[in-house]
Formats: C-alpha cells, sequence, structure tokens
C-alpha cells in the first residue's frame, strides 16, 4: 500500500479520470476503485476474503460479475478533477486490517482541497468526503 502511494505522490501529477466497479451492476457495492493521473494509474480494491484494500499501480479492469463505471463526474471526485495528491494515508484498523486510504487533493497554490477517504466495509468500498468541523 505504502509503495504506491508514494508513487502517486512522486509521480502521479494531476487526477485526469476515475473508475470503479459494480459487483452485478450494484452501484452500493463498488468493488473496487481506479484514479488515473497524467502519469500513472493506481487501482484500490476490496479483498473480499479479508475485507482489506489492496493497493497498486496499474489500469482498473472489471472481473467476472463487475460492471466498469466512469465516476469521473460524480461527487466527491469531480471536486477533486485537475489537482494533484497532496497527503496520503493508509488506514488501519484497531485489528491491525489496512482497510482504507484517505487521500487529500488539491494544488500547490491553493489552500484548500479535497479530501476523500476510501474504506472497505462487508467487501464493498465506500466512498467518503471529509470535511471540517464548524
Amino acid at each position: 500500500m505504502l509503495n504506491t502511494l508514494a508513487k502517486i505522490y512522486d509521480a502521479g501529477g494531476h487526477l485526469v479520470k476515475v473508475t470503479c466497479t459494480l459487483f452485478e451492476g450494484d452501484r452500493n457495492f463498488v468493488t473496487a476503485v481506479g484514479l488515473r493521473f497524467e502519469s500513472i494509474s493506481a487501482v484500490f480494491r476490496a479483498n473480499p476474503d479479508d475485507d482489506t484494500l489492496i493497493a497498486r499501480v496499474d489500469s482498473l479492469t472489471a472481473e467476472a460479475a463487475e460492471t466498469l463505471v466512469d465516476i469521473s463526474d460524480s461527487s466527491p471526485w469531480a471536486a477533486c478533477l485537475g489537482a494533484g495528491a497532496r497527503w496520503l494515508w493508509q488506514l488501519t484498523n484497531q485489528q491491525g486490517h489496512i482497510d482504507g486510504v484517505r487521500l487529500e487533493f488539491g494544488n500547490p497554490d491553493e489552500d484548500s482541497g479535497a479530501v476523500v477517504e476510501l474504506l472497505v466495509t462487508a467487501s464493498a468500498i465506500e466512498t467518503l468526503l471529509v470535511s471540517r468541523a464548524a
């Protein structure tokens, strides 16, 4: 996981496209998320055997029973397009399993940015938009 996050940070560039795979076409059952940057692509896939998140530098392709969908224009990804990855975290739960990632997108000359978390729950990936408390 950390090697993939480092490659995104070091060589990715700006985010240009986001895709996901849906199990049997179910929009509530995302099995993988693919991030296409200017220079590389990264895949975050739920491992159904132990509900961990697997990350690798690669293009997202659909597996059996999955449908590939472009979600670039949907929330929260539309706010991230054109921005680079400023900070990236690996998330580990209380049992020691790596089951999520936190991605902060923004540009060096801007104070604001978007923070997105991908978290595996019941073999599906939940996408969460993080916001500051007032």
